[in-house]
């Protein structure tokens, strides 16, 4: 169980990267083909604006993803202490000791 959790963490954190990539490579894109008339600069600005929460959610989804994985990875690795023994003990028998005369 625990290591599907730790597949699935991992797995967001790809996610995340993948799309900070995507956008990174769709401002290149962009920029390159903008027409000879249009300024690169307020172009890039542009785009960073509207691209600037996508980035963000694309960060914050590689981070949970991360402390998910690791959290989970890290109680794995946790020793756990046996269950109490939930019987009741009896009593040693007390042997009975003579009175002294």
């Amino acid at each position: 169980m625990r290591s599907s959790v730790t597949a699935a963490g991992l797995g967001i954190a790809a996610g995340g990267l993948g799309l900070r990539a995507l956008v990174a490579l769709g401002r290149v894109l962009t920029l390159a083909d903008l027409p000879p008339h249009a300024d690169p600069t307020t172009a890039a600005a542009v785009y960073d604006t509207l691209t600037d929460a996508l980035r963000t959610a694309a960060w914050a989804a590689t981070a949970a993803g991360l402390a998910l994985a690791l959290t989970t990875w890290l109680t794995l690795r946790v020793r756990r202490t046996p269950p109490p023994d939930e019987t009741p003990r009896q009593a040693a028998p007390v042997a009975a000791t003579p009175d002294p005369p």
